[in-house]
């Protein structure tokens, strides 16, 4: 993890910001530049604070658990490993559920082409967004407060050991968490992978139909199915990344979702290393694909440095 995903993590911040860049000079008046925009801001928070140094401090510095810091220093560490952990999470499945706006973006174009200007508007969509981000902020806002620093005497090293524990407040509300972790992977897990497959099969259908209908296609459609190629390949990383992150639902044995598992497996380390990695490489694997596959992009992207080099000549 503290290897292979910041390699990953690196790339995959300077590749959003890049994404960010070009997609801001093609225009945000396009809806689906808007979502892709919000999308690379949400991988790159995701991606930075899952590489903090509070949280690996503590993961992976002192194994859980805060040794030879005074009290000060010790409580300084729990509320930035707290604030890393809630950034890391409320955006990390924000854009784990932002496909899930993408696919209905392309569903009403595929399936309105007239009128889908109408319906789908650049102020629609930044609500849509907003909105997704205020569930996501609020859901990681109230679990922020089911962990605690809690100070414990360790008599082999004659020293106080700062240790993350379930709060007072986490005991008192046992009902009211399960089912807020219910709803976090019914709403991160389940729902937007099963609706973005779906659609994306959908609109593959729709598009195979209409390209059967008109062999010859004005220019106009071929760059609406550029466009849409590149969201479908979007969509398709994601629904793979939600396959790997999804396998605690079918093997909770092994692994868990809960936000206050204090003593993992070692099967369960092993799929938390494996779901953090795959996240990563979701997060960092955007900007490839609209070089990949989105010509006006990688014209913009070239368009971007030519700029620079003359500016500088």
């Amino acid at each position: 993890m503290f290897g292979v995903a910041p390699a990953i993590s690196l790339f995959g911040v300077l590749g959003n910001i890049f994404s960010i860049v070009v997609l801001a000079r093609q225009g945000l008046r396009r809806c689906s530049n808007i979502l892709l925009v919000s999308l690379a801001f949400c991988d790159i928070t995701f991606l930075v604070s899952f590489n903090g140094v509070p949280k690996i401090i503590y993961e992976a510095v002192w194994n859980h658990e805060y040794v030879g810091y005074s009290l000060l220093e010790t409580d300084i560490l729990f509320v930035a490993f707290s604030a890393f952990m809630f950034l890391d999470y409320s955006f990390g499945l924000m854009g784990l559920t932002l496909p899930m706006l993408i696919t209905v973006e392309r569903l009403v174009v595929i399936f309105f082409p007239l009128n889908f200007r109408r319906i789908i508007t650049p102020a629609r969509t930044w609500a849509a967004v907003a909105g997704l981000a205020l569930y996501w902020i609020s859901i990681f806002l109230y679990s922020s407060f089911w962990q605690e620093i809690r100070y414990e005497f360790d008599t082999t090293k004659n020293v106080s050991i700062g240790i993350i524990r379930k709060s007072a407040f986490f005991e008192q509300h046992l009902d009211v968490v399960a089912a807020f972790e219910d709803l976090l992977i019914y709403t991160s897990m389940i729902i937007p992978p099963v609706f973005t497959v779906v659609g994306c099969v959908v609109i593959s259908v729709k598009i195979k139909m209409t390209s059967l209908k008109r062999q010859k296609m004005t220019t106009k459609l071929k760059t609406g199915s550029r466009t849409t190629r590149t969201l479908l390949a979007v969509c398709a990383v994601y629904c793979v990344t939600a396959a790997v992150v999804s396998l605690p639902l079918y093997i909770p044995q092994y692994a868990s979702y809960s936000l206050t598992d204090e003593s993992p497996s070692n099967i369960g380390k092993i799929f938390y290393q494996l779901v953090n990695t795959v996240g990563c490489i979701n997060s960092s694997s955007n900007f490839v694909v609209y070089v990949a596959l989105n010509k006006n992009f990688r014209a913009t992207y070239v368009e971007i440095f030519r700029c620079r080099k003359k500016q500088k000549k």
